[in-house]
């Protein structure tokens, strides 16, 4: 699950690409804090991540999307809003909740998990970004895949 969280959280900082400079956000570290079930069919994640922002303060908000595996949904998330401040290094708390799909059991989630092939995976995602002193955009991407998420992460920068 902490993949599954990780991948979400990369494809929201992937997704700030139209919005800010991104030549100034580097993720500087990302470590998943708790992975809670939450009952049979939900699973609630926080994460921590040190963000450094050269550019303008800007807002997420009205973060949801879908998890693919190999083109099968397994499930839906949203991520409570966040904003990151202007011209500042600083550790950022995201919580968020993953709902498995119709027809995907808790026990089927927990072994593709056990099995996890990050290049089966792909994202779905919407959200809203607002740069201070800026109007609202909304994003939407399809069929991220996780790899390329995963290899963002790696250079640590977005």
């Amino acid at each position: 699950m902490d993949r599954i969280f990780r991948i979400l959280l990369i494809a929201v900082l992937v997704s700030l690409t139209g919005c800010v400079n991104v030549n100034r956000l580097q993720v500087t570290s990302f470590h998943i804090d708790s992975v809670t079930p939450d009952g049979f069919r939900s699973v609630s994640a926080t994460a921590s991540a040190t963000v450094a922002n050269g550019s303008v303060g800007f807002s997420v908000y009205d973060i949801y999307g879908t998890v693919k595996r190999q083109g099968q949904e397994l499930g839906v998330f949203s991520v409570e809003p966040f904003s990151v401040k202007p011209r500042s290094s600083g550790k950022y708390s995201v919580s968020g909740e993953l709902s498995l799909a119709q027809g995907i059991s808790l026990m089927e989630m927990l072994a593709v998990v056990k099995e996890l092939d990050i290049d089966d995976f792909t994202v779905d995602i919407s959200l809203k970004v607002k740069a201070r002193g800026g109007a609202p955009q909304k994003l939407q991407l399809k069929d991220v895949p996780a790899r390329h998420i995963i290899d963002i992460m790696k250079s640590r920068s977005v």
